[in-house]
């Protein structure tokens, strides 16, 4: 079962790390477990499968007695370690589902005697997108919402330079920044890093596991939001800029519900240290 990558996977969509998803498949595979016992059936490093075993006694996924000078470990009832977990999960989907039903509201209210390219325009290419959030940024006052995330586009030193400086601006006419970035492991060093630079000129941010699309909020008058994968043929992003404000509302809504579900970078770090 522990090599079973589709289980693990599984493990995984109900909030284990890969550690704490092997370890606790070996759990499951061999009753009255030592730690050496769940090492070599997990293949986790030794110095860290005390601490996965640790964690899953202190949330309660399974239990231990000491026989002699050895502990041994048996994996809890699934459906009763799990059933705070889920219920967790049924909340969230409960709550996303009174989201989608209160943007399909907004949707149905919205002004329908406009042409949709009133309000829509289109972006290939990354330089021409490069300019265009530039200008975006240049031309805010007040706030800036964004969700982060791959694809990223690849951005020349010049261009980085650019977009540092107009996110620097920004800040100095007191404009607030608020970015949620997804990062789904404690090696993706080039984000943290990116968090931890702007953190210093005034932006606030969190981290999610997973969002769902890649965009950002100018003002709350303007949406500029990323296709899920670059165009095919040259590997370049398409974005597309809506100042449809009932659409823009929307996104708002849908960018509080994750900043209220997000991690702020600190207690992100302990999680990490945690697992």
């Amino acid at each position: 079962m522990n090599g079973n990558s589709k289980f693990l996977n599984s493990l995984k969509n109900l909030g284990f790390s890969e550690r704490q998803a092997k370890v606790y498949a070996a759990l499951l595979e061999k009753r009255d477990a030592s730690l050496t016992d769940l090492q070599k059936i997990s293949v986790v490093p030794h110095n860290k499968v005390s601490e996965v075993v640790n964690y899953l006694l202190r949330e309660g996924y399974c239990s231990a007695k000491k026989i002699g000078n050895r502990r041994y470990f048996n994996v809890v009832s699934p459906k009763s370690s799990f059933s705070s977990s889920l219920k967790n999960m049924e909340d969230n989907l409960t709550e996303s589902y009174k989201l989608t039903n209160e943007m399909e509201e907004m949707y149905n209210n919205s002004d329908k005697t406009k042409e949709p390219f009133e309000y829509i325009e289109v972006f290939h290419g990354n330089n021409n997108i490069q300019q265009k959030f530039c200008d975006l940024v240049s031309n805010s006052k007040n706030e800036i919402l964004s969700f982060t995330k791959p694809p990223w586009a690849s951005v020349t030193p010049d261009e980085e330079k650019m977009q540092g400086d107009v996110h620097s601006e920004f800040c100095k006419r007191n404009g607030k920044m608020r970015t949620i970035y997804e990062i789904k492991s404690a090696d993706e060093n080039d984000i943290i890093s990116t968090m931890e630079r702007d953190r210093k000129v005034g932006e606030q941010s969190r981290i999610s596991t997973s969002l769902p699309i890649k965009m950002f909020i100018f003002d709350r008058k303007a949406l500029l939001i990323a296709d899920a994968s670059p165009l095919s043929l040259t590997n370049e992003l398409r974005m597309t800029l809506i100042k449809q404000q009932t659409i823009v509302n929307a996104f708002i809504a849908l960018f509080d519900y994750f900043w209220q579900q997000s991690m702020d970078i600190n207690s992100w770090k302990a999680k990490q240290n945690n697992n």
